[in-house]
């Protein structure tokens, strides 16, 4: 029999909660002085205004994650509506995700000043040297996000408490212009929301229940977002303009001459780019705002990696759907994969040289995501089978319309930014398209392959396997659970010890695939995997000509130690049989030991058997 299992649900709020903050707390990096720079002191009434839209979308895809626990996405939840308006969606989502990478890296250096190259060179080489180490995958990036986070946290806090007692010298203006101006200048600052849709996409392997997971994972962040960008705000504007003229690198007075910066604005255009550095200078000291420009700057590097891994995932997940050419799908020995991670790395590495400043990469940001979350709630709301109540479902039509009105005012009053993400659709629609006519080409001309005899056996195996219902333990009163790819010598070994056992063998396939799996659709499928088709045809006749009862397992998980133990504990597993690894030391660097992992977190009852 085959049972296919679900990925592991491992992601706890304090994992989910870091990554949304390493985007909503790294855009306060750029936003603080891009709102100062266009509104000047009238800033605080459009980061109260930002503040109300983050709390509306938090909130939104709160609900989003309690419908959709299986992956709650832009492309999850538009394939409900028509599969075409969730790869418009998705690839609005990676429009944004370049532009992520690119503003992030480029801010990163401008908050650290390196010598030799200019702050947009620093950051090609940053996007390339991550795009290297995520060869091997993800790798420890969620620990590192996690330190990033907190120490941005404490710092920004630092900056925040040191500021309290100037802020009631801030001066705040009232809005000048007229209503239209108004909302042209709140559209330009919208630049934080595309975080809360990666943690939308993570509700299939959030820990259940998924709704508290991910209200736990959201409204912290949200509160510290909304409340110290409130206060820095109000600290920045309490600041004396000559603060924020003094001591300029010869960069900074060499691009306001360039830009014919007039002198009365000189003081809003000086720190556009590092504005929480010149706020820790002035507030704590010099030395903590170097100190600090470090920290923000991982943050920065670490929201690049981030926006890297999410571009391969969406990539991966619309190549499993056919979507995109195979290659798309396929993985490294690693289990990243490699096609989708180099056109990551390429096309924000080329963004950020051939748009060097932060303003003008600011303009690209938001026609994405913004598209994106419009599209999301559109499908939620008009999908009628969905529970929602009728003021929730009221309150996301509102919102639904106003991003929809915010992506319409982008594209009017900011057409290279329409023509940016309607370039990258467009890539992406002729690239389906032609995947799909290749498809149709083959099923008309007959090459498509049959696989013959295997697959006979793996769908009459899937097909018990969907008709036999939960796995019980009766006639058995031993079990062993075997974690193998399909090694004939680790196979017979554990079918002659279950034999001298009287015991029953459960053998799992475990598909390490690197990066996110984004919703329900990419659900461990052993259709599309041959190698498990063979592991798994041959485990079954060598079961049966050793009269020794089998199951085969097969599930997709990025991290194998901890899925082994899950299965042992979930099975009840007597003893779990593991043969040596022949991936050396580099993979046990980056990835960590198997054998170790699942020897440290076993449980007592459960004997661990090594065969060399």
């Amino acid at each position: 029999m085959l049972v296919q299992g679900n990925r592991p649900r491992q992601l706890h709020w304090y994992h989910a909660g870091p990554m949304l903050f390493g985007d909503w707390g790294t855009s306060r990096l750029y936003v603080l002085g891009l709102c100062f720079f266009h509104a000047q002191h009238s800033s605080l009434w459009f980061m109260l205004a930002m503040s109300a839209l983050l709390i509306g979308v938090g909130w939104a895809y709160s609900i989003i994650c309690r419908l959709y626990p299986d992956g709650g996405g832009v492309y999850s939840s538009a394939r409900h509506k028509s599969q075409s308006l969730a790869v418009f969606g998705a690839l609005l989502l990676g429009a944004d995700y370049v532009v992520t990478a690119a503003l992030s890296a480029l801010d990163a250096f401008h908050y650290v000043d390196l010598p030799f190259f200019t702050p947009a060179v620093w950051a090609a080489l940053s996007i390339a040297v991550l795009g290297i180490l995520n060869i091997f995958g993800p790798t420890k990036a969620g620990a590192a996000a996690l330190v990033a986070a907190v120490l941005t946290v404490i710092f920004s806090s630092v900056i925040g408490f040191a500021a309290v007692p100037s802020l009631a010298h801030s001066k705040i203006t009232a809005l000048s212009g007229s209503p239209t101006a108004w909302w042209s200048q709140f559209t330009g600052i919208i630049l934080a929301i595309s975080g809360v849709e990666a943690v939308a996409n993570m509700t299939g392997i959030m820990v259940e229940p998924v709704e508290k997971t991910a209200r736990r994972a959201i409204w912290p962040v949200l509160i510290e977002i909304v409340v110290l960008n409130l206060v820095l705000t109000l600290a920045m504007s309490a600041m004396p303009n000559k603060a924020f003229t003094e001591n300029l690198s010869e960069e900074i007075l060499h691009a306001m001459e360039e830009e014919k910066t007039p002198e009365e604005a000189m003081p809003f255009r000086a720190h556009r780019d590092d504005m929480l550095k010149v706020l820790a200078s002035y507030y704590v000291g010099e030395t903590f705002a170097k100190v600090a420009a470090v920290v923000f700057a991982l943050l920065l590097l670490s929201a690049v990696n981030t926006a890297v891994t999410d571009l391969v995932s969406i990539q991966y997940m619309m190549a499993r759907d056919h979507e995109l050419p195979n290659m798309f799908a396929g993985l490294n020995k690693w289990g990243m994969p490699f096609v989708p991670l180099v056109i990551s790395v390429i096309v924000p590495l080329l963004t950020v040289l051939l748009v060097p400043d932060v303003g003008h990469l600011a303009d690209l940001y938001a026609i994405g995501v913004v598209g994106a979350v419009a599209v999301n709630l559109g499908s939620c709301v008009t999908t009628l089978g969905l529970p929602l109540k009728k003021w929730e479902r009221a309150a996301m039509s509102v919102l639904a319309v106003l991003m929809l009105a915010i992506w319409f005012t982008i594209a009017y009053e900011k057409p290279h930014a329409l023509v940016f993400a309607g370039a990258i659709v467009a890539v992406g629609l002729t690239t389906r398209w032609l995947t799909h006519q290749r498809k149709v080409r083959e099923v008309i001309s007959g090459t498509v392959a049959t696989i013959g005899g295997t697959v006979t056996s793996i769908g009459q195996l899937i097909e018990q396997a969907s008709n036999a219902g939960p796995v019980e333990n009766t006639t058995h009163q031993v079990r062993f659970l075997v974690a193998t790819q399909g090694s004939p010598k680790l196979v017979q070994f554990a079918l002659d010890q279950a034999k001298s056992f009287h015991a029953e063998v459960l053998f799992l396939f475990v598909r390490h695939i690197a990066i996110p799996m984004l919703g329900p659709a990419h659900r461990p499928n052993i259709t599309n995997d041959p190698d498990a088709q063979k592991a798994a045809e041959q485990i079954k006749q060598m079961g049966e000509a050793s009269g020794v009862p089998v199951r085969f397992l097969y599930t997709v998980a990025d991290n194998i130690s901890e899925t082994i133990v899950d299965f042992a504990v979930t099975y009840g597993v007597s003893q779990v049989i593991i043969g040596t690894s022949k991936r050396g030391t580099l993979w046990r660097t980056m990835k960590g030991d198997v054998i170790q992992g699942v020897a440290q977190h076993l449980p007592e009852r459960t004997q661990l058997l090594i065969h060399a």
